[in-house]
C-alpha cells in the first residue's frame, strides 16, 4: 500500500491459493440415489484439486485538491484479474476446467461527491462470465455471462440527526444470462430481465 498523502492510496495485492476438493455441480441423467431413481438431477460433486492466482489493484482518491465546490469529489478503481485451473473426474475422464463460480475479470468503478450535507454515488460493477455448472442438462456445460451494472445513491443531512435519501439499483437494466457450452458453441439457456429499483426515505438518530 502506498499512501501518496492523506487523501489517497494506492494499493496492490498478489494471492496464490491451491485448493483441494473443491465443490462443482453436475447433472446426472437416469440415476438412482439411495434407492430413489431419478430422470435428473443437479448434484454437487467434489472435484479433484485447482489453483487461483492473480492480482488486484486499487485507487482511492479524493480530489480535495480541486478548486470549490469540485473539492468534495471521490474517485475509486478497483480491478482483480484471476487466473484459476481445477481438475475434474467427469464420468469417463479427468478434465481440466475454470474454477467454479469464478470470473477471470472484476472491475470496480464509483465517482463520489462528500462536501457540507450532501452525498453523491455512482457505482458501475463488472464480473466476467464463470462456470457454474457441468454437463448441464447433457448440453455441455453452463456458464453464466458476464454482467455490468450501474447504481447510484444520494443523500442530503438536514440536520445532524436528520438525513433524507435516495437509492438507484440496475439503471441500467442489466440482463441475467447463461448458456450451455459444447464443442459447436453457445446455446442460451436461461435469459432474465430485470428493471431498475429505487427506494427513498428519511433516516432520524435519536
Amino acid at each position: 500500500e502506498w499512501y501518496p498523502n492523506n487523501d489517497a492510496v494506492i494499493s496492490v495485492g498478489v494471492f496464490y491459493k491451491d485448493i483441494h476438493n473443491f465443490i462443482v455441480d453436475r447433472t446426472l441423467e437416469d440415476v438412482t440415489i439411495n434407492g430413489v431413481y431419478f430422470d435428473e438431477v443437479v448434484r454437487p460433486f467434489n472435484g479433484d484439486k485447482g489453483t487461483i492466482k492473480g492480482v488486484e489493484l486499487n485507487y482511492q482518491q479524493a480530489l480535495t485538491f480541486l478548486p470549490g465546490p469540485l473539492d468534495g469529489l471521490i474517485v475509486g478503481l478497483n480491478y482483480t484479474y484471476v487466473d484459476s485451473e481445477a481438475e475434474v473426474f467427469d464420468g469417463e475422464e479427468t478434465r481440466v476446467i475454470p474454477m467454479p463460480k469464478t470470473s477471470k475479470n472484476i472491475a470496480n468503478v464509483v465517482l463520489g461527491y462528500e462536501k457540507g450535507p450532501i452525498s453523491l454515488r455512482a457505482a458501475m460493477t463488472y464480473r466476467d462470465e464463470y462456470l457454474d455448472e457441468l454437463n448441464a442438462g447433457g448440453f455441455g456445460d453452463r456458464y453464466v455471462l458476464d454482467h455490468t451494472q450501474w447504481d447510484f445513491s444520494a443523500s442530503y443531512s438536514v440536520t445532524d440527526n436528520i438525513k433524507v435519501y435516495g437509492e438507484v439499483s440496475n439503471a441500467n437494466d442489466a440482463l441475467f444470462q447463461a448458456v450451455y457450452r459444447n464443442s459447436d458453441g453457445d446455446f442460451l439457456m436461461q435469459h432474465e430481465q430485470y428493471d431498475w429499483t429505487a427506494n427513498m426515505g428519511v433516516k432520524v438518530k435519536f
